[in-house]
């Protein structure tokens, strides 16, 4: 069962996204009515408590047996407090269209570059599809429960076992942007990310832009979906290390 939500300019009503994962917005500024669902259950934070991961319990409701184990099975502790944040890593997404190189911003959006860092380096995007394609606005993945045909019906549902808060920079939607997906809740976003196809500025204020397309570009206007990645990793600068979870 999904849950969807949708999106205005001016705030967050709930349009396309499920249960135990997120969505991207909706294509417009158009409201849409919350289909029924449930959620994994996540520990509220602290009111005064430094922003930082939350761990979903195991108590999906909502799934079938197929779906909660496949979700159970996906989860991953979130990224260790010892890895460093990686302040400009630049990743390859190669999908089976071609590659895609992205730039990410660790300044702007801390939390979601080193979990995005984190789980390329535990391997977690390879073998995932592109649940979601919508012309002229978004092409979207990261969902392990793409990975098996028995869970692939559900994309959109999945993540990685824990939630990132929104972090609020001055990083923007221009075509190519590279942004978290998540459901109503403005801290659930997870593993799954989408590439803006235009300029897309009306989700600024609502969702965490983390990074941007460098190279690719034209790969990315051909992905459709049920395209997939078979490998997402860190390129290493010339002469450094990248941090590694």
């Amino acid at each position: 069962m999904k849950r969807t939500i949708a999106l205005l300019s001016s705030g967050l009503l709930p349009l396309g996204l499920a249960i135990a994962g997120c969505a991207a917005p909706a294509a417009d500024n158009t409201a849409a009515e919350p289909a029924p669902g449930a959620a994994q259950s996540a520990a509220a934070p602290a009111a005064d408590a430094k922003p930082t991961y939350r761990v979903l319990s195991d108590a999906v409701a909502g799934m079938s047996e197929a779906q909660r184990k496949a979700v159970l099975k996906a989860a991953v502790p979130p990224p260790p407090d010892s890895m460093p944040v990686p302040i400009k890593p630049t990743l390859v997404i190669t999908t089976n269209k071609g590659p895609i190189t992205i730039e990410l911003d660790g300044k702007a959006a801390p939390l979601h570059v080193k979990s995005f860092v984190y789980l390329a380096g535990l391997k977690f995007f390879n073998g995932t599809t592109f649940h979601r394609y919508v012309p002229d606005f978004v092409i979207q993945g990261g969902d392990p429960l793409t990975r098996d045909e028995a869970t692939r019906g559900v994309g959109g549902t999945g993540g990685p076992g824990y939630q990132i808060p929104r972090e609020v920079n001055n990083l923007t939607h221009e075509q190519f942007a590279v942004a978290a997906a998540r459901s109503s809740d403005p801290d659930s976003a997870g593993s799954q990310f989408y590439i803006t196809l235009k300029d897309v500025h009306f989700l600024d204020p609502n969702y965490t832009v983390f990074g941007k397309v460098t190279k690719g570009q034209d790969v990315v206007l051909k992905l459709r979906q049920d395209d997939f990645m078979t490998s997402v990793e860190l390129k290493p600068e010339p002469g450094k290390a990248n941090a590694k979870p």
